[in-house]
């Protein structure tokens, strides 16, 4: 028979590997011992490491959070340790030691930073007596990519006979007038003899309507004398019953003014008591602006609105009085309204015609259209 060897006991330690044999329980009592202790010591090492290691993520409780402007709240944050607070907005929000103050309407995302470790949430703020809708999505838009006009989206209006307006031109869907081209819809008012002038004017009648919603459009005015070129809303029904919003109406003999109006049967153009406002716009005509117009509900005070501005820059804001009528204020989900473009020449606005205007191409380019709702 062979020599019986003592038991075999390996040790591991940080630095090596140790082998020891024993013959006696005793001994391998203290081996056992020794052993469990440097497991201890090195149990206790990997959590103090632990402890030293940065935080990753940081949880910021709540994560969204809505507010009339002036109030306040607390964001709480899984530290202890000092956290750095932003706020990508302070016109919006102000944020210090997590209280957050709403200062005025928008967005403004707070993001808290211990080291490498980031924490984000965001602050909808509202006016007050408001209700928050959700962010913007796109739901709708023609950006005249093609070579001719989408009658699928569009409706080619013609006529003369002034548009109760005392207008001069006769819109036609002549390619002389209105054609797309190069990314653009191109709508060009031409004298074609003495005293006839032609233009064109399109909808998405039947085709495309929405209420609340934002509504924009990239144009680029003509200029000239009589020039009225607008980007404009009706509702269904006669006029002025129906509501009219006019995102923007420009003026040829008024060239540095943008201007915006809204038509109701109570108060209307006709009456010369309707609500409007202007915008001086630099370098308004001959460059592309964008027009927009939001259309809002239960904004303020418990009442919706209507608010315009000129290259994202407020403009003006008109307001649903309180338990306002079918008569004062026809702007209501059930009452949605489709979209016009035309140019049209003279008339009750347009004022005097300069024929030289006509020595050049007068033409209003529209580069796109687009329509946005709030979803939750």
């Amino acid at each position: 028979m062979g020599v019986l060897q003592p038991p075999l006991v390996i040790i591991y330690h940080k630095s090596s590997l140790y082998k020891h044999y024993t013959s006696d329980s005793t001994n391998m009592k203290k081996i056992i011992s020794v052993s469990i202790l440097l497991a201890l010591c090195l149990a206790a090492c990997s959590k103090k490491d632990d402890k030293n290691e940065p935080l990753s993520y940081l949880s910021i409780t709540p994560n969204m959070c809505i507010l009339e402007v002036g109030k306040l709240t607390t964001l709480t944050i899984n530290t202890t340790e000092n956290v750095v607070w932003q706020s990508s907005d302070p016109s919006v929000a102000t944020v210090q030691d997590g209280i957050i103050t709403a200062v005025a309407e928008g967005h403004a995302e707070i993001t808290a930073n211990v080291g490498n470790a980031v924490g984000k949430a965001d602050v909808y703020v509202i006016l007050q007596g408001g209700t928050y809708q959700g962010e913007y999505q796109l739901v709708w838009s023609e950006e005249f990519d093609g070579n001719s006009l989408n009658t699928n989206m569009w409706n080619i209006e013609t006529g003369g006979g002034g548009w109760g307006n005392n207008e001069k031109q006769t819109y036609t869907a002549s390619e002389n007038n209105l054609r797309v081209r190069n990314g653009n819809l191109e709508i060009e008012a031409r004298k074609d003899g003495e005293n006839y002038y032609t233009s064109a004017r399109i909808n998405t009648k039947g085709k495309f309507d929405v209420a609340y919603a934002k509504v924009e459009a990239r144009i680029k005015m003509p200029g000239g004398g009589g020039t009225w070129p607008a980007f404009w809303m009706l509702g269904k029904g006669s006029w002025p019953t129906c509501g009219e919003i006019d995102i923007v109406e420009h003026v040829g003999n008024n060239p540095k003014y943008a201007s915006h109006a809204v038509h109701t049967r109570e108060k209307n153009g006709s009456k010369g008591n309707n609500w409007h406002n202007s915008q001086l716009v630099e370098n308004l005509v001959g460059e592309y602006h964008v027009f927009g117009m939001e259309w809002l509900k239960t904004y303020y005070l418990g009442v919706d609105a209507i608010k315009f501005y000129v290259d994202g820059v407020y403009s003006g804001t008109t307001y649903a009085a309180q338990n306002a009528t079918f008569e004062s204020w026809p702007f209501t989900a059930d009452r949605p309204e489709f979209i016009i473009l035309n140019l049209a020449l003279g008339g009750n606005m347009g004022g005097t015609i300069n024929n030289d205007i006509f020595n050049n191409p007068v033409i209003m380019y529209v580069d796109w259209v687009r329509v946005y709702q709030k979803k939750m």
